[in-house]
Parts: C-alpha cells; structure tokens; sequence
C-alpha cells in the first residue's frame, strides 16, 4: 500500500478541503495494488494525479463529475474508483440545553461539530460538551468565519428571534446541505414572512427546516436534538452526502510506527441486503483488533479470518467474497443477509 496516498489523504480530511477528490485503486494488470488521488478540477485527455501524473487507462474529458463509487472497466482492467468528500460539518447556532444535547449526539454521530456562542459562559460549556470548534462572537461575525458548502449542515438554536434572524441572514448567503431552526409552528411561519420582507428568496425559505426535526412528539432536550438529528441524517444519505474514509482509520494509517502489517479491507461490491454500502472501510490489525466495520456479524468475521491470512503472503491485494444467503442469515440470527466483495490492502 502506498502510504504517501493514505498521508495526502489523512491531510486532507485533516484540513477540511472543499475541493472533492476521486480515488482510483488498480484491481488487475501490471498496475495492480497502485492508488492515486485526483481533484474535482482535473479534467484533460487523460486524469491525471493530484501530483500531475497522467492515471494510464481513464479518460478524463468529464474529469470527475458524475463518476460514483464502484467498480469501472478501463483499456487497463478494473478500477476501484471511489469519491471522496469532507466530513459532514454540523454548526450549532447557539449552546443552550438542546445544543449542548446537539453538540454530544452530533459528533456521536461521526459530524465535525463546530459552535457559534456569544456569550463567554455557554461557549465553555460548549467546548466541555465535545464541539471541535467553539467559535464565542456574535453570530454574524462568528458565521461569517464559517465556509458554507455541500457538506454543511445547519442548525440554529438561539434564545430569541431576533438573533435566529441574525444568523439565517448570514446562512441562506451560503451553499449549505440542510439549514433549520428551532422554532414552534407560529414563529416559524412569522421567521418566513420577515425573511421575505427583508428579500430573501422564497425557495429558501420555503426549504428552510423549520419546525426543525422529525416529528416524534419530542419533549426533553435530548429527545428534541435525536428528531434534529435524525432529520439531518435523513437528508445526508438521502443525498449521498458524507465521507466515505472514515477519519479515524486515515489517522491510524498516517500515525502507524508498528512494524507488523495491517490489513485495510474495503467493500467494493454489495448484493442483496448486506448492510453496509460500497466504500466502507476496516482496518485489521496484525492482532486481530479492528477499527470501523463492514457491517459485523459472520461476514465481518469472514473477512477478518481472511485478512490475517493475507498478511502472511506478498500479494498486492487480494479481493475476498462473503455471502450470507437467506437462510444462512436466518440460521445464524442476522438481520441482514447478502453478497459482499472486499478488497484487502497490506498496510504497512
């Protein structure tokens, strides 16, 4: 495995780059077990690598818009192509009850939580609740620190109207993939009439999540910031918004010092009702200890049987399958049964 590839990749979670990037991996040929990145903005004959290398085998006329993760046929075999985005960012207007059950759920939740607190106070209580980031400003200065983008979701949770104003102002400016606010039917209802008064465009108001969340006939805080979240989470996979690498296994990568190989398995193709969708990565240790899953149960153990084998051999990578029909996920007392085909990786 080509650690300078995990590295630049490790970086650019670790930067929040907007910029998307595709990931190309060789199955087959003489190029096989080769990764390379490439930029949203790479376009020409050819694809060429973040580095400038021309990728052999891939035209790249379209650059990387329109191309989704899976398998793809090129003049040099098969090519596990993968898009790659930020984390989801989760940004909290306001650090009162529900936020604070916000900031914890949400980064439960695997978003990047960053907070946006005028008053000194809250904003400890926001950093003490886990927020990566606690921005203590007005709320249009501290927004105004905040890039939008597809990966952005919006939450706004002040302790008065005039204030929740102050930050849709500055948020409808933004590209963003969900904006709500806390709000009862009647405020929500005068937030879109003042929202109009002031120009804003109807259509965004009229998407505005607000009442905010799921109806669930929420009540506590806790309960009010699961419906928020669950709303949230809807319109991130409804959408196909998300990181596919989980950050943590990128950081293990970047950060290995132990001499014994890892194993790095990826889901390159799903069947059936196998839970976890293509993309999805583990990390296999050289004692058995994983970091991520993908999807647990027998297959998961398959797979790991077969990735401690794999590190005792020189291969490249190995590509394994694991099948659970019906009713052998009936027998077994799975839920999900299905197909799955898994590229394994030495990590070294």
């Amino acid at each position: 495995m080509n650690r300078k590839y995990y590295e630049a990749l490790y970086a650019y979670f670790k930067e929040n780059q907007e910029e998307e990037l595709l990931s190309l991996t060789y199955l087959e040929g003489k190029r096989v077990g080769e990764k390379y990145l490439v930029k949203a903005s790479e376009t020409g004959e050819k694809l060429k690598t973040a580095e400038g290398e021309e990728i052999e085998g891939i035209e790249g006329s379209q650059g990387i818009q329109g191309v989704t993760t899976g398998i793809k046929e090129t003049s040099c075999g098969r090519v596990f192509a993968e898009r790659i985005c930020r984390t989801p960012v989760c940004v909290i207007c306001g650090a009162g009850h529900v936020g604070l059950a916000m900031i914890r759920l949400a980064a439960f939740a695997r978003f990047e939580v960053i907070v946006v607190e005028d008053r000194p106070v809250f904003a400890d209580q926001a950093r003490r609740a886990g927020a990566h980031r606690v921005i203590c400003d007005s709320f249009e200065q501290g927004l105004a620190m905040i890039p939008g983008g597809r990966q952005v979701f919006f939450v706004v949770m002040t302790r008065g109207h005039r204030y929740d104003k102050d930050c849709l102002i500055e948020i409808l400016k933004k590209p963003y993939a969900y904006a709500g606010m806390m709000a009862s039917r009647g405020r929500a209802a005068r937030m879109r009439e003042h929202l109009l008064e002031l120009g804003v465009e109807e259509a965004k108001t009229e998407a505005l999540h607000t009442p905010i969340g799921l109806s669930i006939h929420a009540k506590t805080p806790e309960e009010i910031a699961i419906s928020i979240l669950a709303e949230m989470i809807e319109v991130k996979n409804r959408d196909g918004i998300g990181a596919s690498c989980d950050r943590e296994i990128l950081e293990q990568i970047a950060k290995k010092e132990e001499k014994e190989p890892w194993a790095l398995a990826t889901i390159i193709r799903r069947a059936g009702s196998a839970p976890r969708d293509v993309g999805t990565k583990m990390l296999i240790k050289a004692d058995g200890m994983t970091v991520g899953s993908i999807g647990g149960g027998c297959m998961e153990a398959e797979v790991i049987q077969a990735a401690r084998l794999f590190l005792g051999k020189s291969d490249a990578v190995k590509i394994v399958t694991a099948d659970m029909s019906k009713a052998d996920a009936e027998n077994e007392g799975m839920v999900c049964g299905g197909q799955i085909e898994v590229l394994l990786e030495v990590v070294r």
